[in-house]
């Protein structure tokens, strides 16, 4: 194993491997309580023979962004062969998905899965606010496209509370935002605010702001480091800490994306 990391998000586990195969090696896995994904980032794979319980096996060679579908109580087992390979697990307690199980399925192609996943591992180790706000709102929207796509009976929807926010619970939410820009925002905290689920929250909420919450989330920090870095003799590293950002280089990166000049030439036009 040349790299590994872990990502909890949406009640899921998600786990990021970089693994050389230069020899034949078997990847096997059974787990009673949690459906398992993996889904194929990168890498060539010269040989792989798949025997999935109670579903497709085979030789069939891995492309970018193809997926394995174990449920929950299956057995996989496979004798993998290649070079240096990027995969990512995920990990689904089976209360979290409102059917029976998934199907069982080998080189399944579903782009959503395989952009969800890539947006999760870009931002999986900035630690900031924001990122931890994108990787809660990517968690969610993974489980229920995985939800939806890949179980036996895909879940009914039910009938739910209107997806508004009134003006009372869009000033709380705005507060608790513009009181927060120093610390970990979450998703669920945030929906918490409007007393709704994490799904209805998110439409309510671009439905208000024409926006999801993590681009309204940056907009916010980068104003108050304007005007930080305007009228205030703070340091970067602390106009960093201040709007959020685990890390001055990152603020540094993202403010210059986001502004146009770095944050040093910011200040400098004062």
């Amino acid at each position: 194993m040349l790299s590994e990391m872990h990502v909890a998000t949406g009640g899921m586990s998600v786990r990021f491997a970089t693994e050389q195969i230069h020899s034949t090696i078997e990847w096997r896995c059974l787990e009673e309580d949690h459906h398992l994904l993996f889904v194929h980032r990168a890498g060539k794979v010269r040989s792989m023979e798949t025997d999935l319980d109670w579903g497709p096996s085979g030789r069939v060679l891995p492309e970018a962004g193809d997926t394995w579908v174990v449920p929950a109580g299956d057995e996989c087992a496979a004798l993998v062969e290649g070079d240096t390979v990027d995969t990512c697990e995920i990990a689904i307690p089976m209360r979290l998905l409102n059917a029976p199980t998934l199907v069982p399925r080998i080189k399944h192609r579903n782009p959503l899965i395989h952009q969800m996943v890539e947006r999760i591992y870009a931002v999986a180790d900035c630690g900031d606010a924001a990122a931890r706000l994108l990787t809660d709102s990517m968690g969610e929207s993974l489980r229920l496209v995985i939800a939806s796509t890949c179980t036996e009976n895909p879940p009914v929807a039910v009938e739910r509370r209107a997806d508004t926010l009134d003006a009372a619970a869009r000033s709380k939410v705005i507060q608790f935002l513009e009181d927060s820009l120093d610390s970990d925002i979450r998703l669920d905290t945030l929906a918490q605010q409007a007393n709704m689920p994490v799904p209805v929250f998110i439409t309510a909420f671009r439905a208000a702001f024409h926006t999801t919450p993590y681009q309204y989330l940056l907009d916010l920090r980068f104003e108050r480091a304007k005007h930080l870095l305007r009228y205030t003799s703070r340091t970067i590293a602390e106009v960093s800490a201040l709007v959020g950002f685990s890390r001055p280089s990152h603020f540094s990166s993202a403010f210059r994306r986001r502004v146009g000049v770095s944050p040093r030439a910011y200040r400098d036009r004062r």
